[in-house]
């Protein structure tokens, strides 16, 4: 794809899929230790690294598609509230049955699934 001169799509594919498997690969860690794992400050930085580069992203997408920048804006915010739940800024880091953050960060990784799907039907 990128030799055929999509370099928005080449980047984007290949940045998504190194920060997506180095969140995994820490969920790993997340699930081994339960509840008493602390939170994830340094995936919650790369998430914001995340947030950052989509924004650079959305400018780009932009020349291209309206349709494609507001998908890029609006990944660009889920990264952001992503990395906050990681660490743990939007719930009570005290109290383990709080799990607004968890709420408010999946319903943005759900808006961003339906606008995918919007996309490719």
């Amino acid at each position: 794809q990128g030799l055929n001169g999509d370099h928005l799509g080449f980047t984007s594919y290949l940045f998504h899929a190194a920060i997506l498997g180095t969140i995994g690969y820490n969920f790993k860690l997340a699930v081994s230790l339960g509840p008493s794992a602390g939170p994830f400050h340094l995936v919650g930085f790369f998430c914001y690294a995340a947030a950052w580069f989509d924004c650079v992203f959305t400018v780009m997408a932009f020349r291209i598609a309206k349709m494609f920048g507001v998908l890029y804006a609006t990944v660009a915010v889920m990264f952001v509230l992503v990395g906050m739940n990681f660490q743990k800024l939007m719930s009570d880091a005290k109290d383990s049955t709080d799990k607004t953050g968890d709420y408010i960060a999946g319903v943005s990784c759900l808006l961003v699934s339906l606008q995918c799907c919007y996309l490719l039907v």
